[in-house]
């Protein structure tokens, strides 16, 4: 048994929120394959869609190259494109319907069925259709028609009333890979939208952030960052923070201090490090470093600046001001442990933690 997360019907992202952070959307080769891969596993619309059946390489990119499509690109959707989106797994010589497939959401899951027999299908080439369908319903087709319910469009009003707009921004704001400027969400000008957002975001312990750019983004609040590290709950290793620290030394600190930089913001920087000084912290092996590094950039922690080069991640600007903050500190502590200011440092978190009742014996 395996979890994944998945969008509520309702709740998938906005391309109109998103703007130029929208998602990229698979190119026609993959989604022609695409399209062959699911008629190929789950050829009875009207039995559950997933896990689906077993289906070989081979016959999708016969499929695929009947259509016209060529080879080697149907070839790359299948080991590359289409794992790497979790659309389809390969399980010893056999292909499955990948877990992110699990977790589309119940109408488009409605509309793929009433589409079905516009799929393209591998095993009678003769007949297959030139393109995969649109997974909206085709209400103007009667071999596709059902019954009138299913075809209702939304309610526009419902579409553009306050709780609509709400879900959208904060599915807009979590599934970015970093902060949005203004000009993607207007609607957070009006401060109602932006009290809105606040309380939808706190039901689900994250914060609204307006970055110094000026831009929006989502993180946790501090007593909920606490409460997970204090758990346990999505921590770094020590090596993972090592190399994160590393990072910030090399690309933020060390440059502010020599006076290259200003400004205390760890994503606004213009300088890099490279795996080879970072090893030359000889406490961390090259592989040790290297493996925490491919680790922190998938976590938005660590960015890449060209080949070689990396920078703090996006992720950092999901950080509250006294999380920034606390960031510095901790740099402080690491680099002069016996300094001054990080003795100021560790006298003042001492005195801020709350005291421990004794226990008393009888």
């Amino acid at each position: 048994m395996t979890l994944r997360l998945g969008w509520p019907a309702g709740s998938a992202p906005d391309i109109e929120q998103l703007g130029e952070q929208a998602p990229a959307t698979l190119p026609r080769i993959p989604t022609l394959v695409w399209a062959l891969c699911l008629k190929a596993a789950w050829p009875d619309p009207t039995v559950p869609h997933y896990p689906g059946q077993p289906f070989s390489a081979q016959l999708i990119e016969n499929a695929g190259v009947h259509l016209g499509a060529d080879r080697k690109s149907v070839s790359t959707a299948l080991e590359r494109v289409l794992p790497g989106h979790g659309l389809i797994v390969a399980v010893g010589p056999s292909l499955h319907l990948g877990p992110a497939v699990a977790t589309l959401p119940g109408p488009t899951i409605a509309a793929l069925r009433r589409g079905h027999q516009r799929l393209p299908d591998p095993h009678q080439q003769h007949t297959v259709h030139p393109s995969p369908p649109s997974v909206e319903a085709h209400a103007d087709d009667p071999d596709t028609a059902t019954a009138p319910h299913e075809l209702t469009p939304p309610d526009a009003t419902a579409q553009h009333s306050s709780d609509h707009i709400t879900h959208s921004i904060v599915t807009a704001l979590e599934s970015a890979c970093g902060p949005l400027p203004p000009r993607n969400l207007p609607a957070l000008t009006d401060p109602d939208v932006r009290a809105h957002v606040q309380t939808a975001l706190a039901d689900i312990g994250r914060t609204l952030i307006r970055t110094p750019q000026g831009t929006w983004t989502t993180g946790y609040p501090d007593l909920v960052a606490e409460a997970l590290t204090a758990a346990g709950i999505g921590t770094l290793s020590p090596a993972e923070r090592t190399v994160l620290a590393l990072v910030l030394l090399h690309t933020v600190a060390l440059p502010r201090a020599q006076g290259r930089h200003t400004h205390p913001q760890w994503n606004a920087t213009q300088h890099s490090v490279t795996l080879r000084e970072l090893a030359r912290n000889r406490a961390l092996t090259k592989t040790t470093i290297r493996e925490a590094l491919r680790t922190l950039t998938a976590a938005g922690m660590v960015d890449t600046a060209g080949q070689g080069n990396y920078v703090p991640g996006s992720c950092l600007q999901r950080l509250s001001e006294a999380s920034v903050a606390a960031l510095w500190e901790d740099l402080i502590l690491a680099g002069r442990p016996d300094g001054h200011l990080a003795s100021a440092i560790a006298r003042r978190r001492q005195a801020a933690r709350p005291a421990v009742p004794s226990q008393e014996h009888p």
